[in-house]
């Protein structure tokens, strides 16, 4: 632990966003390896801002520490300039609560959220000094398992795994991370471990799935292992689901993160699963049945996560948070409970036809308007939502628009696709003209109102009806956004997003591939082909030659299955039968009446192949303890009127803090979110400027260079109330939200509500200057540097006095009219003979400041 952030504290100051990196994060839970039976790295193979997002390895983290005799710790995939410093100065990837290696837990996880996150899996495992390729580990390595969504075909990556866990894993995961910590502490071979985990639920063990060489030359399951006959009865690997959303497998203590994220809010599954039946919709088939999470239970984690974590928005998380059969009754609740009234509340992924002018004006209070709505009609016309299952009309969404608009919106975003089988420019046309009357709606309300159209590419998935289908030629493609990009190229109103047509190739590629994929994915690494969801890292001509030197033709993307084809993923049953994924292909082409939600009709059942006969399916029962009106949304309006917080009287506080450790590479603007977050917690109430963006009254005499320790940074703060009776236990609860090393020392009131101005700053850094160096200084003029803006910086003229004490070499330094010195890197470089690079791996601490 000590040697990796020794080696860190040297580093950081050279990356971009060191915060992704200095661990250490408020709600950690920390165990010692000693003390637990079994241990479970949970790596997430993107960036640091990507992975803390995810809702499910918060759901696993809190599963498996829950166990006392379990630990489980987080990590990510490091930018490439983190990781080649990492190389350099040998420091292997490594989990942010202890900075342990993660070769040394006993289980690896890496989830896989898309496919192209494959490349970072052998990208992580060698930074880690694991073996990447499973048949080259030995028993002293750990368990490399998989999960995630992209488990539907886990076969282009899974000569790098020992296992995957097929399914929902909060269950089965604390039996996998203590079956092979038992198992490795009495000395079990690795063949020994893989084959008790193969009896698990939901887990496939790679190396004991026999496999052969179909015609066309891709590893498919043999006839002993394809998967045949009922769930119960399959020959293959059943996924496993929890039947039932109990609100004590749903973590409140989340990590603090230490930089902003993808999304920044405390969220709540309300709902898993969904049984509209989109038949390009891989997620709708994969995560049936229909499960949701009781109303009350959603309350009560919402008020202990916030409570916790200090957010400002709370996130309702489902495929289709608006098809959640309590909704409008959580929506009512949020209104009515005064706690949720500076809370913002998030409703991802809704339907048109389901969000009602009801709920948008529901959320639109909520939302305090000037907001934007989501609606995924994803084709261009009725006809092709009819081939894909999508009961949506244009009608219902003209319906929505007109509430979201009315009540204070002011734009709709839209999520579509191109590349649905026998789509033609007439359905483009159509597209068109749904864009236009969203956006004849939006200006009765507001001229500005936007429609921003975001189109994707439509990639054809396991376990969906569209797995049969070809990808679309790009010429096509192209063709049909270009359509619609052109019509709308000088309108202010609409905005026109795309995905490129070759990224969504290269996906293509990956989604339906065997196991012949997964040196092509090692090459690929190799060549520097990392983070390719990110449009910068992407290289399309890097895959073409890649294809060229393997010999691979990508016309297996683009050809149509045959329906007696058997897929490298069949041994896997998912639930969903693939007979009836089949009569869901034929009826594509056929004018066939929409196949029925089974979720809100027990007659309805279609057949699909998930155990239950309409039991399966939980929905949520109304709420009891949290019952609210339903009130209009004139009633709304003059609630939130009474709320509105006046500007009335507020009382200014010094808050002087301290960043040491690696805490000192936060960013100043992430310092004071935390600093707001801290009081947010306690229930101190803020105060916020006015206007459409309200800001916190946290004023600070600007950032301190990163990298930069402090003992005695101050801010002042506005609060409502007088802070008064200030004990040691409200520091200590105070602190609880700050990263390791960050803690507020002291507030006292003041009347001024502005900063002071320094006029001199005194720094110390732990290194003393050579008799060499010392006689050169007293004799000579210190040479000029440059500053981080080309500018020369005069470092004799900036430098008060210095002086060593306790091997430590103390600086005063003046401050400008602003109250700000010259970087303490420059003045130390200039003072000690080094380059100002060198200075930053040096510790310099702000130590006392006249003003």
């Amino acid at each position: 632990m000590y040697d990796i952030r020794s080696r860190l504290e040297k580093i950081l100051g050279k990356v971009q966003s060191p915060a992704r990196y200095i661990g250490g994060e408020a709600n950690s839970i920390c165990k010692s390896m000693d003390d637990v039976e079994g241990s479970m790295v949970l790596i997430f193979p993107d960036t640091y801002e990507v992975g803390m997002s995810n809702n499910g390895y918060r759901i696993l983290y809190h599963m498996i520490n829950g166990q006392k005799d379990l630990k489980a710790e987080y990590a990510f995939a490091p930018w490439m300039d983190m990781a080649e410093l990492m190389k350099e100065n040998n420091i292997p990837v490594y989990s942010h609560e202890t900075y342990t290696s993660i070769a040394d837990f006993d289980v690896v996880g890496i989830t896989l959220q898309t496919e192209l996150n494959f490349t970072n899996v052998p990208y992580i495992l060698e930074l880690s000094n694991i073996p990447v390729w499973s048949a080259e580990r030995t028993d002293g390595d750990p368990i490399v398992i998989g999960g995630g969504p992209v488990m539907s075909n886990p076969e282009p990556v899974a000569d790098f795994y020992d296992a995957f866990l097929i399914g929902d894993g909060e269950v089965v995961a604390p039996q996998v991370v203590r079956m092979v910590g038992t198992m490795k502490k009495e000395g079990r071979s690795r063949e020994q471990i893989l084959l008790s985990l193969s009896e698990l639920p939901g887990m496939y063990i790679p190396s004991l799935m026999k496999m052969q060489l179909s015609e066309r030359g891709e590893w498919i399951p043999d006839d002993e292992t394809e998967a045949k006959g009922s769930f119960k009865r399959t020959k293959g690997i059943k996924r496993t689901w929890v039947e039932v959303l109990d609100k004590n497998n749903y973590p409140i203590h989340n990590l603090i993160p230490n930089t902003k994220l993808v999304h920044d809010r405390f969220s709540v599954e309300v709902m898993r699963g969904c049984t509209q039946g989109c038949r390009f919709c891989q997620a709708g088939y994969w995560y049936r049945p229909n499960r949701e999470l009781n109303p009350d239970h959603v309350i009560e984690l919402a008020k202990a996560g916030l409570d916790s974590t200090g957010e400002k928005e709370l996130g309702l998380l489902s495929l289709s948070t608006a098809d959640y059969s309590q909704i409008e009754k959580v929506a009512d609740i949020l209104i009515d409970d005064e706690y949720f009234a500076n809370i913002d509340v998030s409703l991802p992924s809704l339907r048109a036809n389901s969000f009602g002018q009801g709920l948008a004006g529901k959320v639109a209070a909520m939302k305090n308007g000037g907001r934007s709505a989501t609606f995924a009609p994803e084709t261009g016309s009725e006809r092709l939502r009819k081939i894909i299952n999508k009961t949506i009309s244009d009608q219902d969404m003209y319906n929505a628009a007109e509430g979201v608009f009315k009540n204070g919106f002011n734009k709709i975003k839209l999520y579509t696709m191109v590349g649905i089988p026998s789509e033609n420019l007439e359905d483009m046309e159509a597209f068109c003209g749904l864009i236009q009357g969203l956006v004849d709606i939006g200006k009765k309300h507001n001229s500005r109102a936007q429609v921003h159209a975001s189109i994707g590419v439509m990639v054809p998935k396991p376990f969906t009806p569209m797995q049969w289908v070809g990808f679309m030629e790009r010429e096509k493609v192209e063709k049909h956004i270009r359509f619609v990009r052109d019509r709308f190229y000088k309108n202010s109103n609409v905005r026109i997003s795309w995905t490129d047509w070759r990224e969504a190739h290269v996906e293509s590629f990956y989604s339906r591939g065997d196991r012949n994929l997964s040196q092509m994915i090692y090459a690929a690494y190799k060549k520097g082909m990392v983070f390719e969801s990110y449009r910068e890292k992407f290289s399309y001509d890097s895959w073409l030659e890649l294809w060229k030197e393997f010999g691979y033709s990508t016309e297996n993307v683009f050809r149509e299955r045959s329906f007696d084809e058997i897929f490298p993923w069949d041994y896997i049953h998912a639930g969903i039968g693939k007979g009836y994924l089949k009569n869901e292909y034929k009826k594509m082409y056929q004018a066939s009446e929409a196949v029925k939600d089974c979720k809100w009709d027990k007659t309805d059942c279609n057949s699909c192949g998930i155990p239950g006969n309409y039991q399966d399916i939980q929905l949520a029962e109304e709420p009891e303890k949290y019952k609210a009106p339903s009130r209009s949304i004139e009633e709304i309006k003059e609630l939130a009127a009474e709320r509105k917080i006046v500007d009335r009287e507020s009382f200014s506080h010094q808050v002087v803090f301290a960043k040491q450790g690696l805490s000192r590479f936060l960013p100043h603007q992430n310092t004071l979110n935390f600093i707001e977050k801290a009081f947010t917690r306690l229930g101190l109430e803020i105060k916020y400027s006015q206007g459409f963006s309200p800001k916190p009254k946290i004023r600070s005499n600007g950032a301190t260079p990163m990298g930069l320790a402090t003992i005695c940074e101050e801010v002042f703060i506005e609060f409502f109330k007088p802070l008064e009776n200030l004990t040691d236990e409200f520091f200590q609860q105070l602190n609880l939200i700050f990263p390791r090393g960050m803690e507020i020392l002291s507030i006292a009131r003041q009347t001024s509500k502005k900063p002071r101005i320094p006029i001199e700053v005194e720094y110390y850094m732990d290194d003393v200057l050579s008799e060499e160096r010392k006689l050169f200084v007293a004799t000579e003029k210190i040479n000029p540097l440059e500053n981080h803006r080309g500018k020369l910086v005069d470092v004799q003229k900036e430098i008060i006095s210095y002086r060593e004490e306790n091997r430590k070499t103390y600086v005063r330094a003046r401050a400008s009219q602003l109250g700000v010195t010259v970087s303490p890197f420059i003045l130390y470089a200039g003072l000690m003979g080094v380059t100002v690079e060198d200075a930053r791996e040096k510790l310099i601490v702000r130590h006392k400041v006249e003003f």
